[in-house]
């Protein structure tokens, strides 16, 4: 089978923030979920950012560069996360700023990646591939360019959320299946860290996300129902002109053993079609 060709995502405009000083690896420690010793000068590494009750105030990618973190998430989360970070720095000799006008940010799946440009090996589409961050929008070479409205897309057909849709303030991390990837359960301390522990003792969430297939012509917002009880919503949609689209969403946990639901928008109307799960 012949490989899919290299893609090179624009994932600007979007939040960088840099976190310098002595202390910097001790104080983001015991801000993310992540053991932030695995953000390297040669990887990035994928981070929640929670409240003391263990629910989602952001997500974020992190990496050392020039003794510091540079820290980059959605665009939409620049201001409270800068503050959120900013609130917990009180004896820690860290200093944190806003460089968000300051870099362009894509990712590349495959190819040959341009010389003398900053670069780190990260897993946002579930495959090896490299941040590329530069001063200005940049090319690859031999590679497709693709826009944050393509990576977004690609997310929903790898079964990744995305901040916005399936991620949003006060969800849990466990029931996006982020306990998978941007979670250590063998780090030290951090916020909200009581909480995602006992989590994983009880191996119980109320919802998980789950990938569907559903009919050409669904629309979002979009809940789902068995039996005329509502057991899970629908929240991104690949649109790729497939007569079965792919849709990311969540399953009530007491539906776990359901693979088929109706679907009915929220303003009550019923849509043509039943969403499978995949």
């Amino acid at each position: 089978m012949e490989s899919p060709p290299p893609i090179s995502y624009q994932l600007s405009p979007r939040t960088v923030l840099r976190l310098s000083g002595p202390d910097r690896q001790r104080y983001l420690n015991g801000q993310v979920t992540q053991d932030v010793g695995r953000a390297t000068k040669d990887d990035a590494v994928y981070a929640c950012v929670l409240n003391a009750k263990g629910k989602l105030e952001g997500v974020c990618h992190l990496r050392e560069h020039e003794e510091s973190y540079l820290i980059d998430a959605p665009l939409e989360l620049r201001e409270d996360l800068f503050t959120r970070l900013d609130r917990y720095i009180i004896a820690d000799d860290v200093e944190l700023t806003d460089e968000s006008d300051h870099w362009h940010i894509s990712h590349t799946v495959g190819g040959n990646l341009p010389e003398d440009h900053l670069t780190w090996r990260t897993t946002r589409l579930s495959t090896q591939g490299f941040d590329l961050f530069s001063r200005e929008a940049i090319s690859v070479p031999g590679s497709l360019a693709a826009t944050l409205e393509d990576f977004q897309q690609a997310c929903t057909r790898n079964g990744i959320p995305s901040w916005g849709t399936e991620l949003v303030s006060d969800l849990l991390p466990p029931e996006a299946g982020l306990d998978l990837t941007a979670i250590s359960y063998q780090k030290g301390c951090y916020l909200g860290q009581e909480v995602i522990s006992r989590i994983k003792h009880a191996g119980k969430v109320n919802q998980h996300l789950t990938k569907f297939s559903v009919p050409e012509g669904t629309r979002l917002p979009c809940l789902l129902f068995h039996n005329e009880k509502e057991a899970g919503h629908l929240t991104s949609l690949a649109k790729d002109g497939s007569p079965r689209p792919l849709a990311l969403g969540f399953r009530k946990r007491r539906f776990a053993e359901v693979n088929k639901f109706a679907m009915i928008s929220k303003d009550g109307e019923p849509q043509d079609g039943v969403a499978t799960v995949l």
